[in-house]
């Protein structure tokens, strides 16, 4: 049995531990590439999340390093993490011996095709970050609803065509498939998948 739940990526550790122990999965499968697993998730697992160095690693000058940047900023001020949701579920998975299945496509692939996207595209998306930089945390956290989401997506679609089809159509493609292969994987096993909660009805979708 396959069950997959939307999530916004503002989320407390108790929110993600009350819906994981509600389903009982044996297979949890996250919105995570194993380069993000690496990068965000093994370092809390061993203890070294505080690490200045470590974290100095991650930054980079991409338009994707930019926006993510901007949401830790952010969050950090309200003791708060971005994509909190997705991490939490992962070192729940490890600490619990549950089977892990990272979904997502590949960071830097998303940052290479990022790069190529038009000029005007990337000159919106610094825009966009300019307006957020203004907003609140409570303002932020108010987008997080399931209505906020499709409306931003919708947004990116009609404004952003070239990027919504990197970060939206060819990221859920690959999340599908990465969902089949678990599926597959797994056989009459009960399987928790974590997305966020704008790719759920699409995703649900290919599924189909």
């Amino acid at each position: 049995m396959i069950k997959i739940i939307g999530t916004n990526h503002l989320m407390s550790k108790e929110e993600i531990y009350e819906i994981i122990k509600k389903e009982n999965p044996e297979v949890i499968g996250v919105e995570l590439c194993l380069t993000r697993f690496n990068l965000i998730v093994i370092p809390k697992l061993i203890g070294i999340e505080n690490n200045t160095q470590a974290s100095e690693k991650r930054k980079d000058d991409t338009l994707i390093g930019k926006i993510a940047d901007k949401l830790n900023e952010k969050s950090k001020k309200s003791n708060l993490e971005y994509g909190s949701d997705m991490i939490t579920a992962s070192i729940y998975a490890k600490e619990n011996k549950i089977p892990l299945e990272l979904l997502d496509m590949d960071i830097n692939k998303i940052k290479e095709l990022l790069e190529k996207i038009p000029e005007k595209e990337k000159n919106g998306f610094l825009e966009e970050l300019q307006k957020f930089e203004k907003m609140s945390m409570q303002e932020v956290k108010d987008q997080q609803t399931e209505e906020k989401v499709n409306e931003t997506i919708n947004k990116l679609k009609k404004d952003y065509p070239v990027s919504y089809e990197f970060l939206i159509t060819m990221r859920e493609l690959i999340i599908s498939n990465n969902i089949l292969k678990t599926i597959n994987k797994y056989p009459s096993k009960n399987i928790l998948i974590l997305l966020g909660m704008g790719h759920v009805k699409s995703i649900e979708e290919h599924l189909k």
